[in-house]
């Protein structure tokens, strides 16, 4: 039972990883996509543990349904990685998942003959460890994915104020700050960088970031004149102006934020 508490204490870390603060990384917001998505799956060990629980004298058939449950798991997994243009890590971590599964199924067998049919821990794992996952994604990421959000807010302050600094110099706002180096970090580990562009009289700055509804994205943007745009595809911009570039504009969906001027655009395919 400690070995899954730990489990899933590792795991809800994992899901949790892209709103921490720190540096980013690139592969946080895959692995914590990559195990939320599991963690739905994974609700279908719930019945197995409850079925083995009630009727121990079948285990076999229990550990076996359970194993077979596992390895659909490990196959969303793979699936999941390899459709986010992941597809060396989605191989690799299905590669973990049958070295994995087969460690299982050998403490299973070992948990049988030597703790016994009632002794074993396995079905109250297999109920728990779901179960602790979902609530955790349901309850405590919404809180992370908002705070984060506020922090990279907190932290784009510096660049606004050197932005506007530059204006009080040169008489204009840059017309682009696209560099190799990011000077402002955006102090959480799953939002790459602060983007800026031009728009009209003022500037957007922005940042994008995976939705919290996983098949998504959220961008962030802040302008001082509240005149918020962004388009959702380049072609829009090339091929299409005025009125018409506005209906193709791929952020009808935003909320005003607390903080003045800024707002959030999506969910955007």
């Amino acid at each position: 039972m400690i070995r899954a508490i730990v489990l899933a204490a590792i795991l809800c870390l994992i899901m949790v990883l892209p709103y921490l603060p720190g540096r980013f990384d690139a592969s946080a917001e895959t692995f914590s996509s990559v195990v939320q998505v599991a963690s739905y799956v994974s609700l279908l060990l719930a019945p197995v543990g409850v079925a083995y629980m009630v009727s121990r004298r079948r285990s076999q058939l229990w550990n076996r349904l359970a194993l077979a449950v596992a390895g659909l798991i490990a196959f969303v997994i793979t699936v999941a990685t390899a459709s986010v243009d992941q597809l060396a890590l989605g191989v690799m971590l299905g590669m973990g998942a049958i070295i994995f599964l087969r460690t299982a199924h050998r403490r299973m067998q070992d948990d049988l003959e030597h703790v016994g049919q009632s002794g074993s821990s396995v079905p109250i794992s297999l109920v728990c460890v779901p179960i602790i996952l979902v609530t955790f994604q349901a309850t405590v990421l919404p809180r992370a994915w908002r705070w984060s959000r506020d922090r990279a807010i907190q932290h784009s302050a510096t660049l606004i104020t050197e932005i506007e600094a530059f204006r009080q110099r040169r008489g204009h706002y840059p017309v682009s700050l696209h560099s190799l180096n990011r000077d402002v970090p955006s102090g959480v580990v799953g939002i790459e960088r602060f983007q800026y562009e031009p728009n009209g009289e003022a500037y957007n700055l922005f940042f994008v970031r995976r939705h919290i509804e996983l098949d998504a994205e959220e961008v962030v943007m802040f302008n001082p004149r509240n005149e918020h745009r962004f388009a959702a595809h380049e072609l829009d911009i090339l091929q299409y102006d005025g009125e018409e570039l506005d209906l193709r504009r791929g952020d009808r969906r935003r909320t005003q934020l607390v903080q003045p001027h800024w707002v959030s655009i999506g969910p955007l395919d």
